[in-house]
């Protein structure tokens, strides 16, 4: 099997056909970095490539899903009293634009592209970006009803990403998706439900147990999974991905370069990277 780099919050292993990314970042909520977005979007080309895989399965551990973005990711992309003095503010840039256009285009497209049926084990809330890729997967279970996604990308200073735009319009409806987007405010459980989770698994979670329960929701879902899929046509599964894809498929390509140019502005002018400053530092509260 080939290999790709290898990521301190992100992994991957093979059981049976089904090909599973882990993010494994406990102690941080389970944030990534831009490059651990990457790396998913690495382990989904490389699972597309294996022949015996017909499934790929996104899960998290402990009590997050995923709090989106480290802010210190963020942050070292923000331009500095150094640039601005060396008159290097073409050099950042180019930065700037290719961490920007990453998650938009390449870890979009990776979905997009993706052959094989993409299955979100949803044990947690899931934040920002994190949530973004819920959203672009085809079928998602919740481990109880604790679980929520935010977009706050209002909050942060710039626009909808990595396919939010198409994806919750579709799944969720125009209404709610203005609603949760121009405010920045939580989708709870039970919006949800029969929209974008399809079954809720209600295996609860408490701050002494969440690694034990949310391994435990992982392990059973796979087991069903396996049981599930034992006599059906892997084949006939494969092909219909496409045929039921298409029409999102094709407005996430086009929404590929909209969210791009639409978030670029905001992100050279500095309002995010002011932003994310203030809630590390804590002078702004970040609605988790």
């Amino acid at each position: 099997m080939s290999e790709i780099p290898s990521s301190p919050r992100v992994k991957y292993r093979v059981d049976n056909n089904f090909f599973i990314i882990e993010l494994y970042d406990t102690k941080n909520l389970n944030s990534l970095t831009f490059d651990d977005f990457l790396y998913i979007a690495l382990c989904l080309e490389l699972s597309n490539k294996l022949k015996e895989i017909n499934f790929t399965i996104i899960q998290s551990s402990g009590k997050f899903f995923s709090a989106g973005g480290k802010f210190e990711s963020v942050l070292e992309l923000s331009p500095t009293e150094t640039t601005e003095k060396d008159n290097d503010k073409l050099r950042n840039l180019y930065t700037l634009i290719g961490s920007v256009a990453t998650p938009n285009v390449y870890v979009t497209n990776a979905f997009v592209k993706h052959k094989k049926p993409i299955i979100c084990l949803l044990n947690g809330p899931a934040i920002g970006l994190s949530a973004c890729l819920v959203c672009l997967c085809d079928i998602v279970y919740s481990m109880n009803d604790q679980v929520y996604l935010l977009f706050p990308f209002s909050s942060l200073g710039f626009v909808a990403e990595v396919g939010s735009s198409v994806t919750l319009y579709e799944k969720l409806g125009i209404n709610k998706t203005n609603e949760h987007l121009f405010f920045s405010s939580k989708i709870s459980f039970d919006e949800l439900y029969g929209k974008i989770i399809v079954k809720n698994y209600n295996i609860k979670s408490t701050n002494d147990n969440n690694l034990k329960q949310t391994q435990l929701f992982n392990e059973t879902v796979i087991n069903d999974l396996k049981k599930k899929t034992k006599h059906l046509s892997l084949e006939s599964i494969e092909s219909m991905k496409p045929l039921l894809s298409y029409d999102i498929n094709n407005k996430l390509k086009m929404a590929q370069s909209l969210e791009t140019n639409s978030t670029l502005p905001f992100w050279i002018n500095g309002e995010p990277f002011k932003r994310f400053k203030e809630l590390k530092e804590g002078k702004r509260r970040h609605k988790l």
